[in-house]
């Protein structure tokens, strides 16, 4: 049996979807998720509050699976990072994010506003991180605007696509395409010297989403409760045996980052299609969060 809460998220997921942000009214998600009122508040304090919900989900999705395409493979590889964006826009497509955010933006609600920015936000860092592992020191200054440059140029790209065409987009080719304008662009930025989106401003912004410390403590008691929790159900043997492995290195003096990195996809797979496939997928996401700070220091 599902957890309540990732019902209401699923249910959510399902009204945006047929009805649109603005038609969906909490009594519909009540309805749908077959709950009452007062368990709804018990998880959220508004409709806005599941909105949120809804979009973490969606990004920690997208941030486990981008960080298991790159383990064992050359940080400066265009390809990764191509095969990385379409992950991502796949998982965007599977939730229907596109016309949601569409919605969203032209609400005049401040506080849906911020939301649809965090998230955004967290896309634009995540991007001007890869692009500087790709193309080095000498852009630095000029990934944020070269993130926001990609991301704009993909959007419109896909939507006048559509739009003229009518047709299924290639997104492999409007990803390439997008990025070879990036190409283009930063050597002329890196010559002119002018830089519009100050790093020192972005970087405030920055740290108010990466200031999140994951110690190997926090790690082993989420772990822990999760195999305590999990041994009450049924579930295949390999799922089992994974999280006693995660639980036997994390356990160490120093835990070894290149078998984490191995066995978290693994364990991710082991709980697909389980009642347990979200919490698993929130486990690998501060996995990974830990293994980048521990690599940060070394």
């Amino acid at each position: 049996m599902k957890d309540r809460k990732q019902v209401v998220i699923e249910s959510t997921i399902q009204l945006f979807t047929e009805k649109g942000y603005q038609h969906t009214s909490v009594q519909d998600i009540l309805d749908r998720a077959n709950i009452s009122k007062g368990t709804f508040y018990n998880y959220f304090s508004s409709k806005n509050e599941c909105l949120k919900a809804v979009l973490e989900q969606n990004r920690r999705e997208r941030d486990v699976l981008k960080e298991e395409i790159l383990v064992g493979q050359k940080m400066n590889d265009v390809e990764i990072l191509v095969d990385q964006l379409m992950a991502s826009l796949r998982i965007k497509e599977k939730y229907n994010l596109m016309p949601l955010f569409r919605e969203i933006s032209f609400l005049h609600d401040e506080e849906l506003q911020k939301i649809l920015a965090d998230h955004r936000f967290h896309e634009i860092t995540w991007l001007k991180n890869r692009l500087y592992d790709i193309y080095g020191e000498d852009g630095k200054p000029y990934y944020y605007e070269c993130a926001v440059i990609f991301f704009g140029t993909f959007q419109y790209l896909s939507f006048y696509w559509n739009l003229a065409t009518n047709t299924t987009i290639d997104i492999k080719k409007v990803i390439c395409r997008s990025l070879r304008y990036v190409e283009n662009f930063l050597p002329e930025m890196i010559a002119c010297g002018e830089v519009f989106l100050d790093p020192r401003d972005m970087y405030l912004i920055e740290s108010e989403f990466e200031n999140k410390m994951v110690t190997k403590d926090m790690i082993l008691e989420k772990l822990g409760k999760f195999d305590k929790n999990m041994s009450t159900v049924e579930l295949p043997q390999q799922s089992i045996e994974l999280t006693s492995l995660l639980l036997e290195e994390m356990g160490r003096e120093k835990p070894r980052i290149s078998v984490l990195e191995i066995m978290l996809k693994p364990f991710r797979n082991a709980f697909t299609d389980t009642i347990y496939t979200v919490e698993a997928e929130e486990i690998a996401n501060i996995f990974w969060l830990y293994i980048k700070m521990q690599k940060n220091r070394s």
